[in-house]
């Protein structure tokens, strides 16, 4: 009987201690100092802007061709953001005439690749036949959204091999003609890839400007392009050419090998 009662004890003594150690527990814990929280650190990600440099403009004024009085412009767009870019871009070119008021306007919805240099070119810009013509302005957008790529992604390989550059006559105006070889080096196949040209004098000015589009191009594929502009008045000395695809576009993208998920 002793140890039953013993037994007893103890456990009543230890349920006691319990009551107890729950009663304290609850007067003493809302007097107690709250614990800090762990709050993960928000990261801030800061883009450098784009930027639109040397802008130039070839007038066909004096001598039109098949469209009119046009101008070409080509400008260079620099993405100093070596891991993001965007597919959209807008771009709006306004006409304006020797008083600063807009003759024309056209948009172009251009894409940025990232940590490059790339060229874009409005071709046959018309000029109303009753204004004269005085100057351009590049509109770029104000907000632009950029995409970053993972780190294992690969950017667009290509390669440009000119080949002969010739003079031909379309209708009564002279067209520099000039050809070459575009190789896909990436990782995908594209369905739309297009090369921009420009054509240089000795003293390195931009005389000339071309674009055209070699439609898809699988991996290791080559494909030929020709690309014209009106004989410049400056004899052409070299033609820089280089070839661009819009990789933010999923319908851009025709097959892809690995893992789909490596240009997001």
């Amino acid at each position: 009987m002793s140890v039953r009662r013993t037994i007893k004890k103890t456990v009543y003594a230890f349920i006691y201690v319990l009551l107890l150690g729950g009663f304290c527990t609850l007067v003493i814990l809302p007097f107690l100092p709250e614990k800090p929280q762990y709050v993960a650190p928000v990261v801030t990600q800061t883009f450098s802007p784009i930027k639109i440099e040397n802008i130039v403009v070839l007038p066909h004024l004096t001598d039109p061709g098949p469209f009119g009085k046009t101008i070409d412009v080509v400008a260079r767009i620099k993405n100093e953001n070596v891991r993001s870019g965007t597919g959209k871009y807008p771009v709006v070119l306004l006409v304006k005439d020797p008083s600063g008021a807009t003759i024309g306007s056209v948009e172009q919805v251009a894409y940025v690749l990232p940590g490059g240099v790339q060229y874009i070119a409005f071709i046959d810009v018309p000029v109303p036949s009753n204004k004269e013509f005085g100057t351009v302005e590049i509109q770029i957008p104000n907000n632009v959204s950029l995409e970053q790529l993972p780190d294992s992604a690969r950017l667009p390989e290509f390669t440009v091999f000119l080949r002969e550059r010739s003079s031909v006559a379309v209708g009564t105006q002279q067209i520099e003609r000039q050809t070459g070889i575009v190789t896909n080096n990436s990782t995908f196949d594209w369905e739309k890839v297009e090369v921009t040209g420009v054509a240089l004098d000795e003293k390195g000015n931009i005389v000339g400007i071309g674009k055209t589009f070699v439609g898809k191009l699988l991996l290791g594929e080559q494909r030929e392009f020709t690309i014209t502009w009106p004989v410049p008045l400056s004899p052409t000395s070299r033609v820089i050419a280089i070839a661009t695809t819009n990789i933010y576009s999923d319908e851009n993208i025709v097959h892809i090998i690995g893992d789909p998920s490596s240009l997001r």
